[in-house]
């Protein structure tokens, strides 16, 4: 009698096991990548994407809170992205507090910037 035995070296697909998924906030260089012309800026590690064109986030009503900082450099491709840094507000324009969502007043203008942030 002959027995043959082996082992089978198999990967585990995340998408079969969702505990072992790993989520991130989205970074500058994955958002500029799918969309090279993005309104973004970053406040405290956290990207902030213009939500004009979002129906909910226009829809919330909104207290503007205080002010939390003030866009301090425009980006360059190439430069690295940090905090008070925006692709497409000057810099000066002061940004407001109201939970996941920023305020920024431009010309007298609010523009609403929701946070990109993964669960």
């Amino acid at each position: 009698m002959l027995i043959l035995t082996g082992c089978n070296q198999s990967k585990i697909n995340n998408s079969e096991h969702p505990a072992t998924e790993t989520t991130h906030n989205p970074t500058t260089k994955e958002i500029l990548t799918q969309n090279p012309n993005a309104d973004i800026f970053q406040h405290k590690g956290i990207i902030y994407t213009n939500a004009s064109n979002i129906e909910w986030v226009q829809q919330t009503e909104l207290t503007i809170g205080e002010i939390v900082g003030t866009i301090r450099k425009q980006y360059i491709d190439g430069i690295t992205f940090e905090n008070e840094m925006a692709t497409k507000l000057p810099v000066g324009a002061e940004i407001f507090e109201s939970g996941q969502i920023l305020i920024v007043n431009l010309d007298g203008r609010e523009i609403r910037y929701l946070g990109l942030i993964e669960g």
